[in-house]
């Protein structure tokens, strides 16, 4: 066939379409039931010398590559029959496309479809594929389905949502979900505004944007996916998963057992808006029940997926609770935190533990590596330790002083096998973990001091934590990095 119309393909289809079409023209896919495919196009591109490119989102079902379907158009009602030769996302094939999909990209795919030309498809019209009656929902399509929000719920909404002069009071008996279909459909309609509904559109978005946000800071708890190999929040791909309840968190460890992660759910309180996050007092220990966004504050995980799997919206962490405010603080006061260091070691330790095999892992795990200990060089490490002899307290701060003779002693931890390290924490949370406040003070090195008070085969980082273990090698690359990291004497010409 040609590149324009629907050539001798289309009229071979044409007997088959009028004997369907009584039929099907009833069948509006609004009528679509649990597993039936739908994909609703969103852009449309042209595909080698004869077929197309769709992009778009996936709203029901799931998608095989080879599957005959259906192009509906504006009105519901069959137009022609194609073939989807491959299913992508990213640029990359994948085994299928589903509604059902966590990650980066969520249930965005590209269709490709041979032998139809660009023109053969329209924006907001849709492609469908019916599930036969005899094929069962597989368990994780199944558990969505029970789980998502109804069609006739997500058109409740959005009704209220094109409503004239839309205000919070309006958004007010939303929950979370609802509040992200709302922001998803506001912001596509903003996409396809004529010029003049343009900024309403845009009102609208922050709108409900800043009434998402303070939904979820007045949530009593949220629920958030663990990975077992490391037992911290699942990372993945530089951001991390909080859900709203905790059957969407449930169905995401159905998921990733797909993929052999082994997550769990876990309940996590929401620290309220009207309680800042401070340190704990002098003396005090801190509470190691850390709410969930403080929690992500400590371990640097600035970019957060609100429900990933479902209608999903990503938040930036200091969004919900800002960092605490330390402006014109003495440095000592200030609690030695290393967020940065933390992400990378979760980072680093999640990929290094997942149990699967794939073409250039070595490479990816060297980078990540790489990256951890670049992090751990840039660190200021908190190391426990005892002392006997005169010591004078600094005013205004914590900060000691020694006196001449001061005997100090730093701590030491054995393994199952008696090796001995040296313990080393990246804030005072992981610190108290293993060494009370009461009992234990606590000095604050580079990792070039780390290096040269240890004793033993190495330096444990956070060892209750992530237990990175540093032994030789990793101590002489690390070496490596801080001279690297030396400016060249005489480099400006003048004698140092």
């Amino acid at each position: 066939m040609g590149l324009f119309g629907f050539g001798k393909k289309n009229r071979r289809n044409t007997g088959e379409a009028e004997q369907e079409s009584a039929v099907l023209a009833e069948r509006e896919k609004d009528s679509f039931g649990p597993g039936d495919m739908i994909f609703e196009i969103e852009g449309v591109y042209p595909w080698k010398d004869q077929g197309s490119v769709l992009t778009g989102r996936m709203t029901g079902g799931e998608l095989l590559p080879g599957t005959k379907v259906s192009y509906l158009g504006a009105n519901g009602r069959r137009v022609f029959d194609c073939t989807v030769q491959s299913v992508e996302q990213g640029g990359h094939p994948v085994k299928k496309g589903s509604v059902c999909s966590f990650g980066v990209f969520g249930p965005v795919f590209s269709l490709i479809i041979p032998n139809f030309a660009p023109n053969a498809f329209c924006v907001g019209n849709t492609v469908v594929c019916r599930r036969a009656a005899e094929e069962e929902l597989s368990p994780l399509l199944e558990a969505y389905e029970a789980c998502r929000l109804t069609k006739e719920r997500e058109e409740a909404v959005r009704e209220i949502i094109r409503k004239d002069g839309l205000t919070e009071e309006d958004c007010a008996p939303f929950d979370i979900q609802e509040l992200i279909l709302s922001l998803w459909y506001a912001r596509n309609a903003e996409k396809q505004a004529q010029d003049e509904e343009v900024e309403e559109w845009k009102r609208r978005s922050k709108l409900l944007y800043s009434c998402l946000l303070e939904k979820i800071k007045s949530a009593d708890a949220v629920y958030m996916t663990f990975d077992k190999a490391t037992n911290f929040p699942f990372f993945n791909n530089g951001m991390v998963d909080v859900y709203s309840r905790r059957e969407y968190a449930e169905l995401a460890v159905l998921y990733y057992k797909e993929m052999f992660r082994e997550l769990e759910v876990r309940e996590v309180a929401v620290l309220p808006a009207e309680k800042p996050m401070q340190p704990p007092a002098e003396g005090q220990q801190p509470d190691k029940r850390i709410p969930a966004f403080a929690m992500l504050y400590y371990l640097g995980m600035e970019r957060v997926l609100i429900d990933n799997g479902f209608y999903r919206a990503m938040i930036g962490r200091g969004e919900v609770l800002p960092p605490p405010d330390y402006t014109g603080k003495p440095e000592a006061q200030i609690p030695v935190t290393n967020p940065a260091l933390r992400t990378r070691m979760l980072d680093f330790f999640g990929e290094a533990r997942w149990n699967v095999n794939y073409e250039k892992r070595g490479e990816v795990l060297q980078a990540k590596e790489q990256a951890m200990l670049t992090e751990v060089t840039k660190s200021k490490l908190i190391v426990p330790m005892r002392y006997e002899g005169a010591v004078q307290k600094k005013p205004g701060g914590n900060q000691l002083v020694f006196g001449k003779g001061t005997k100090l002693t730093f701590a030491a931890i054995k393994n199952t096998t008696g090796e001995s390290y040296t313990p080393a924490f990246t804030d005072i949370t992981e610190f108290s973990k293993l060494y009370p406040i009461r009992e234990w003070g606590a000095m604050v090195m580079t990792i070039k001091d780390v290096i040269s008070i240890s004793k033993g085969v190495g330096i444990a980082v956070n060892p209750a934590g992530e237990n990175l273990v540093l032994k030789e090698r990793a101590i002489s690359a690390i070496q490596e990095l801080l001279d690297g990291q030396k400016e060249p004497e005489g480099q400006d010409g003048m004698e140092r």
